[in-house]
Formats: C-alpha cells, sequence, structure tokens
C-alpha cells in the first residue's frame, strides 16, 4: 500500500531533480524519518502524482529527490460540494475530515442562520484552519485532487450560487423524499446542503426552494451535522464515480 503523499508544487513537479522543503520537509525529516534512497509518493493536489527516491537530506529542513515515474490523473464526474453549516467544538473539522477523506471536490463553510458558532470577522482564519485540516486529510487518504475550500457565506450568499449546479440538494431530515431517489439521475455538478445543529429554519428553507432546489431525507434516523455530509457524499459516489 501507499503511504501517505507528500505535498508539492505543480512546477516541482515539472523538473526531474527537486527539493521538499517547509513544513512537508520537517514531516518527512522528524516524523516518517526517511532515508537515502527511500521512495517517496509526492502530489501537486491538482492531479499529478509522483513517485521519487530520496538522494540527499539537508542541509536544514530540506530533502533532495528524483523523479522516478509519474502519472496526471483525471477527474470524475459528477463534481460533488458540500455546503457544510459551521458547528461548535471540533465538530467542524471531523466534518472537514470526513467529507475531504470520501472524495467531495468543493466545501463551502455556511454561516447558516442558526450555527451556533458566529465567524464574522474570523472567517480567514477559520477558513485556513479548514484547508488546514483538508490539506493533511487529502495526504492521508492519497488524494490526487485536493478538495477547494471557499470562502464562508450567508444563507443569501449560498442561495445566489445555486445556479453554478446542476442539481441542489437540501438534506432535510422532515422531507418525504428519499435521497436515494433523487441521486438517480445525477450526472453533472450536484451541491449538497448540510445544515447545523439547530437545523435550518423556515425563511432560509423557502429562500432555498425558490431557488431550485430539492430536499430529502437520508432515512430514519437523524445524523449530525459532522456525519451527515460525508455519508449522503458516499452514497452518492457509490451510485456515480465509485461505479466507473
Amino acid at each position: 500500500m501507499e503511504p501517505a503523499y507528500f505535498l508539492v508544487s505543480t512546477s516541482d513537479l515539472d523538473s526531474p531533480v527537486f527539493n521538499i522543503q517547509g513544513t512537508e520537509a520537517h514531516h518527512a525529516l522528524r516524523v516518517r524519518r526517511v532515508r537515502e534512497n527511500e521512495k517517496l509518493v509526492v502530489t501537486d493536489g491538482k492531479g499529478q502524482v509522483a513517485e521519487v527516491e530520496v538522494l540527499t537530506l539537508g542541509p536544514g529542513e530540506q530533502v533532495t529527490v528524483k523523479v522516478l515515474k509519474k502519472k496526471t490523473k483525471a477527474q470524475i464526474k459528477p463534481k460533488i460540494c458540500v455546503a457544510q453549516a459551521l458547528a461548535k467544538g471540533e465538530r467542524s473539522e471531523l466534518a472537514v475530515e470526513l467529507l475531504t477523506e470520501v472524495g467531495v471536490d468543493e466545501i463551502i463553510p455556511w454561516q447558516a442562520n442558526r450555527c451556533i458558532v458566529k465567524w464574522d470577522e474570523k472567517s480567514g482564519k477559520g477558513e485556513e484552519k479548514w484547508k488546514q485540516i483538508s490539506r493533511e486529510s487529502s495526504k492521508q487518504s492519497r488524494r490526487a485532487f485536493f478538495p477547494e475550500i471557499k470562502s464562508c457565506l450567508n444563507s443569501k450568499e449560498l442561495a445566489n450560487e445555486f445556479s453554478n449546479y446542476a442539481t441542489v440538494v437540501i438534506l432535510d431530515p422532515d422531507s418525504s423524499v428519499l435521497f436515494t431517489t433523487v441521486i438517480q439521475e445525477v450526472k453533472n455538478e450536484v451541491l449538497l446542503i448540510i445544515g447545523p445543529e439547530g437545523g435550518i429554519d423556515e425563511s432560509e428553507m423557502e429562500m432555498f426552494k425558490k431557488a431550485n432546489s430539492i430536499s430529502a431525507s437520508l432515512g430514519e434516523t437523524i445524523l449530525r451535522t459532522s456525519t451527515a455530509g460525508a455519508v449522503s457524499a458516499a452514497i452518492l459516489l457509490s451510485k456515480t464515480r465509485w461505479l466507473n
């Protein structure tokens, strides 16, 4: 089994020999304790994956590697995006980890009306935290394409984004329509809306419905906001991309 990936730049992969530096080199030297002649796998997070051989260690926090073989992976449709409501404590972090591990392509932090957590002026810090979590989870999950973490949106801003997706599904435990029924014909970009711990309020639901979204239920049990996105994305993937 391939080990976790190291993240490098696209320009690095254009060279037959290059240096892994910064936090990636620190991880290679201090955590993985790589040795000369050891084989590693690196990616630019944009589809390129390469097997490299360690030539030298150092000076300092630097690992010089030689490219042995390289491949470019293709993105498979449909593109799966998730608008994840902000959650308290570690639940937001868990949601981002799980969405990344499952294979979601885009994650939108959503400041829903009933979110207990309020980013407001801290949105930049929050987005960077989500990017860091997703980046580390992507490497561990050996993803060639890292998910894009978008800017935090309020409900009105989120509704304005619906036109960018072929299908928008609100995960609503009170819906009489099953999620597995809604996704039968999905072929292009899909946006899944995952509400906060207090639920999506009526004004938001009305606005989202006017913006041509569909509400659907995952079944009889109620999932937490931290797990609902990954579960629904996995179901969708099992009906689409995982069949290829």
